[in-house]
């Protein structure tokens, strides 16, 4: 594989990952030590909202999306949530991977995000205080010189997601997340799965990611009819 040229882009991107930090106990913060590297991983060992309380919070979004593969006897559905932290005020994105019981091919080996953007994250893990039975071992970041949309794959490998029993909550994969400082959030990212035992691809599906914010209706007006009074002031300063 070629080494990645660098970009004006990638040095933005890369000038934002290199401030990714802990913000609590045991927080893992993506590994971005970029070099030439497309990517690079991080071992995810699971965490409770007792080690980490900024945790707790309000869910905002919760979306099932099923999802199936052509050719491949292998379906389910992901859990899309959004949760606002009470202390803090900011989002965390979750996903919950289940595969449907009469699934015969095979199981979920990864889950790749892509548009989720690098400038809000901040820390990745799993919730061991939770459903589900198969954790994330690894997130693996992408390098924003090849990836500047955002890149953050989950992987299953070792097990992969299996059928679950959706009337005892049994199975299918632990709530993983990506921590973030954002406080607004659009669907405006994407995702697919890799399963099966030729590693087959899903098709795509949305889900939400960091939004930028916007003015309330009342302050864009108040803008809206600032701007003119200003350039009349202005004009008058320049004659006088």
């Amino acid at each position: 594989m070629n080494p990645l040229r660098p970009s004006l882009i990638a040095a933005a991107a890369c000038a934002a990952l290199a401030t990714l930090a802990p913000t609590g106990a045991h927080a893992v913060a993506l590994n971005n030590a970029f070099v030439a590297q497309p990517y690079l991983d991080t071992g995810l060992p699971g965490t409770t909202e007792a080690a980490r309380p900024e945790l707790a919070g309000v869910v905002l979004a919760d979306t099932m999306q099923p999802f199936s593969f052509s050719g491949l006897a292998l379906s389910g559905t992901v859990q899309n949530r959004v949760v606002r932290e009470t202390g803090t005020g900011t989002l965390d994105f979750y996903w919950r991977v289940l595969v449907d019981p009469a699934s015969t091919g095979g199981g979920i080996s990864a889950f790749r995000l892509g548009n989720f953007g690098y400038s809000y994250l901040t820390d990745a893990d799993w919730r061991i205080d939770g459903l589900g039975t198969v954790a994330p071992h690894v997130g693996r970041l992408f390098n924003p010189s090849g990836r500047p949309d955002g890149a953050i794959n989950f992987l299953f490998t070792d097990p992969q997601v299996g059928p679950s029993n959706f009337d005892t909550g049994v199975g299918g994969s632990r709530f993983f997340f990506l921590h973030t400082n954002a406080t607004d959030y659009a669907m405006t990212a994407n995702y697919d799965l890799l399963g099966g035992p030729n590693q087959s691809l899903s098709g795509s599906f949305a889900t939400y990611a960091p939004a930028l914010s916007v003015p309330e209706p009342a302050s864009a007006l108040l803008m809206a009819l600032g701007l003119p009074a200003v350039a009349f002031l202005l004009r008058r300063r320049s004659r006088a």
